[in-house]
């Protein structure tokens, strides 16, 4: 049982930091090395991980790993409600739409993209997991939910990622009130470097979140009016999906 959890691990944390080496999952598992090699080859024999292409000392996760991420989202409708709006939103504002997932363990986790067609644009891969205070997806998710459960899980210490990063529960539970009242959060640098984005809460038919829709655009094209301008394009994506979403 134990090499099957440190097994998951690995995978775990492949998915969050591909592409990866050997040294950098070993530091942020604790696991050792030899063990941490034993598990990558174990899963590219199952054909859940493989090697780079760029690069065969670094390792990514297979369709095979993200197909279960994202069937876990089509169980819910969510990713089935979400495709014909977000070409929509793409096709309209010409930036990258993310679609998110919200589970019921506090994680916010990629599940689709749609590219800009700008040949400068923004990138994240499948399967990132989404910080829930840096980013205008987790702030839009925390809008819809009761104080007590926000508090839950911001908990005390909140990861900077950026200068911009809202670093104490405060600052966050301020934007919280201005997202409610808005429809949409807003973003700017404050999860990745160079990105800014607005998002909006995909909820179930009682009012739950379920995940989130975001448009993804590189700093050059981000500023203040252009969030104005996008923000109520998100929530109104956001509110299409919805309504969309088959009855939990």
């Amino acid at each position: 049982m134990r090499a099957v959890i440190t097994t998951l691990r690995v995978l775990e944390t492949v998915a969050e930091l591909q592409p990866v080496g050997v040294s950098a999952i070993a530091r942020s598992t604790g696991i050792p090395k030899t063990s941490v090699h034993r598990c990558l080859v174990t899963l590219r024999e199952a054909e859940w991980l493989t090697t780079s292409r760029t690069d065969a000392t670094r390792w990514v996760l297979t369709g095979r790993a993200l197909s279960v991420g994202i069937h876990a989202s089509v169980g819910l409708g969510l990713r089935d409600a979400a495709l014909p709006t977000m070409r929509e939103l793409r096709d309209e504002t010409h930036e990258t739409i993310h679609l998110v997932s919200y589970g019921t363990d506090g994680e916010l986790v990629v599940v689709d993209r749609m590219d800009s067609d700008e040949p400068v644009r923004t990138w994240v891969h499948l399967g990132a997991r989404v910080p829930l205070h840096a980013s205008c997806s987790g702030r839009a998710v925390l809008a819809r939910l009761p104080d007590g459960e926000v508090e839950r899980l911001l908990g005390d210490e909140l990861e900077r990622f950026s200068g911009t990063t809202p670093a104490d529960r405060q600052a966050v539970l301020k934007d919280l009130r201005r997202v409610r009242e808005a429809g949409y959060a807003t973003n700017d640098c404050a999860w990745r470097p160079g990105v800014g984005a607005v998002g909006a809460a995909l909820v179930d038919p009682h009012g739950r979140p379920v995940g989130a829709i975001a448009i993804s655009v590189p700093v050059q094209r981000y500023d203040a009016d252009r969030a104005r301008e996008l923000g109520p394009l998100a929530a109104g994506a956001a509110r299409r999906i919805s309504a969309d979403l088959p009855p939990g």
